[in-house]
């Protein structure tokens, strides 16, 4: 039902955008995932993903908001995930690259090294991506559009 519902959403406010685009709507255990395709998707997409994200909380807002609510007071629905012809999985792999970079650079000098600010999504990304990594640790430092993330080396001695 929520899968259906998600999908026709996204769809009226593509329509109402000016876009032709198809949505391919699925679902699994864990989340919705709308899918877009069609010849404007990189606008769709907006400078580093922007305009998808905006359209996927609008999605998540609108779904959640005609979801009936349960015993703790939150809508039992599945997050939904918009996309745009794989966009998502593309920029996953160039950030997990940065991270890497990143972490080879704050090994190599011994200093801090800071990201440029990014979304809360693209800064988990990179804090996963380094959570195992030998000799590095991460933070989230900064308020709104300037939060970023610091990759920091850490002495054998800790």
């Amino acid at each position: 039902m929520a899968t259906e519902e998600a999908g026709e959403v996204l769809r009226n406010i593509l329509t109402k955008m000016g876009f032709e685009a198809e949505v391919v709507a699925h679902e699994d255990d864990e989340r919705i995932t709308l899918e877009i395709k069609g010849p404007e998707t990189a606008l769709v997409i907006g400078k580093k993903g922007q305009t998808l994200d905006s359209l996927q909380y609008l999605v998540n807002k609108i779904v959640s908001s005609k979801l009936p609510e349960g015993p703790d007071g939150r809508s039992g629905g599945k997050p939904i995930n918009v996309d745009a012809e794989g966009y998502r999985g593309r920029r996953a792999e160039s950030l997990i690259e940065l991270a890497h970079r990143l972490a080879e650079k704050a090994k190599r000098t011994g200093h801090p090294v800071e990201a440029e600010p990014m979304s809360p999504a693209d800064r988990r990304i990179i804090h996963v991506a380094l959570a195992e990594m030998e000799g590095i640790t991460t933070q989230s430092e900064g308020e709104g559009i300037y939060r970023h993330l610091v990759v920091i080396p850490r002495s054998e001695a800790k």
